[in-house]
C-alpha cells in the first residue's frame, strides 16, 4: 500500500500547504488518484517503474507538477509502513 499527499506550493516553494491526502493500493493507482485531485497535470514523470525505483531508494517519490492555471504542487507518493 501506499500513502499519497498532495500539497500546494507557495512563496517560490517555501511554504507547503496540504491540499489532499490518501492511500492507494498500487503505484498505478496512486497516480490515477493524483488524476482525480489535478486533472491538468501532466503525469508523464509518474511512470509505475520510476515511481518504484524511487521508492525502493530514498524510501518516497517526490516530484512537483503545475497546473494549467499555472499553481504549483508537491506529489509525495511513499509506502505504508
Amino acid at each position: 500500500m501506499f500513502r499519497i499527499a498532495i500539497s500546494r506550493l507557495t512563496d517560490d516553494g517555501r511554504r507547503i500547504t496540504p491540499e489532499h491526502r490518501g492511500t492507494a493500493l498500487s503505484v498505478d493507482e496512486a497516480v490515477h488518484a493524483l488524476r482525480e485531485v489535478l486533472p491538468t497535470v501532466d503525469t508523464t514523470a509518474f511512470q509505475s517503474d520510476a515511481v518504484q525505483r524511487s521508492v525502493n531508494r530514498v524510501n518516497d517519490f517526490r516530484h512537483d507538477v503545475a497546473t494549467a492555471d499555472g499553481s504549483h504542487y508537491r506529489v509525495v507518493i511513499a509506502p505504508m509502513m
